[in-house]
């Protein structure tokens, strides 16, 4: 056992076992899903999670509104005792580029030596693309899109992922904001625009680049 699954006891061990379990299935990893499947008030939750990121065991950078898919480090796997991923960044699931769908953080697997293309921090993810609606800027269908996340509102214009009142969706698209409201543009004239107001979305992160894969499906 080593010094950190030593010190890793109570709660904060509980919801880093819940994170890792969590990361098999298709949902996407919030503090109220935490919340729920351990019944526990969310604001609890928030604080463990502070811990742990303060750890480096956890990838958790909350704000009022922006929100970011919660995952564990390669840290964080160590803790628990668990073999450490292979490096590189983290495949977290599907984001939709059409109407919007659930968005997982079920981990597919890694892509290695990416910064040598693209941009990349550490805790930036992938998501493999769904939906055509940002076809306009040659993000197709199956290819993989990099998201960094983010506290901060994006600037008017900038391709962003964002998280959708109601029912917890996420969709990728284009960011304007007017005074109280948020217009989220596609990149595709068949697929409208939504007007929301901006308290209810949650912004995840932005795009810095994007990998097409499917040549085959251009037209």
């Amino acid at each position: 056992m080593t010094r950190t699954e030593q010190s890793l006891q109570g709660r904060q061990r509980d919801v880093l076992l819940t994170i890792a379990r969590l990361e098999q299935t298709s949902e996407l990893i919030s503090t109220a899903l935490i919340a729920r499947t351990m019944e526990l008030p969310r604001q609890n939750i928030r604080q463990y999670l502070l811990a742990l990121a303060g750890r480096g065991l956890i990838h958790y950078t909350p704000t009022e509104r922006h929100t970011t898919p919660i995952h564990l480090t390669p840290q964080g796997h160590q803790a628990l005792g668990h073999p450490i991923p292979s490096a590189g960044f983290p495949i977290l699931g599907e984001v939709a580029a059409g109407p919007p769908t659930l968005t997982g953080t079920h981990v597919e697997g890694h892509a290695l030596a990416l910064s040598d293309v693209l941009p990349l921090h550490e805790g930036d993810f992938l998501l493999r693309v769904r939906g055509k609606s940002m076809t306009g800027i040659g993000i197709f269908p199956g290819d993989l899109v990099a998201i960094r996340p983010t506290n901060n509102e994006p600037l008017s214009g900038t391709v962003t992922l964002v998280v959708l009142p109601g029912e917890g969706t996420a969709t990728l698209k284009r960011w304007h904001r007017k005074n109280g409201t948020v217009t989220l543009l596609s990149e595709n004239p068949d697929v409208p625009p939504l007007t929301l107001p901006t308290a209810d979305v949650q912004v995840q992160g932005e795009l810095i680049g994007h990998i097409g894969l499917r040549k085959d499906q251009r037209s």
